[in-house]
């Protein structure tokens, strides 16, 4: 295995990682992005699945890493927009205790990490 098969395995499973962490918190209820996904979050499900297609059959490494890297993106911000809807219809139908939690931010982080890095590691596979 090459080192930078290695380097973009564990890009990839810090935002397989950051997908498992809690995301939102309803009356002491946790929800990571796997329980997160419908509808706003699932775009970074296909993004990470894209990352593993990467990973093991090495097709078009670049492109699909960059597609992979964005579509995780905007299912970090589809998160946050249903993070608000949440809020908000919980707010009207009843008073319900919502927080965030440290699961979106990292998982938007790892996500440009794994855009940016993960396309400059590509180049190698």
């Amino acid at each position: 295995m090459t080192r930078a098969r290695v380097v973009y395995g564990i890009l990839w499973l810090l935002t397989l990682i950051a997908y498992s962490v809690p995301w939102a918190s309803i009356d002491g209820e946790t929800y990571i992005g796997w329980n997160f996904t419908v509808p706003f979050s699932i775009t970074y499900l296909i993004g990470l699945l894209l990352g593993l297609i990467v990973l093991t059959v090495k097709y078009k490494p670049v492109g699909l890493t960059i597609v992979a890297g964005v579509l995780m993106i905007l299912g970090v911000i589809g998160g946050f927009i249903g993070f608000g809807i949440l809020e908000i219809t919980a707010e009207l139908a009843k008073p319900v205790e919502v927080t965030t939690e440290p699961g979106m931010g990292l998982a938007f982080l790892f996500a440009l990490i794994f855009l940016v890095a993960g396309a400059i590691t590509a180049k190698r596979l």
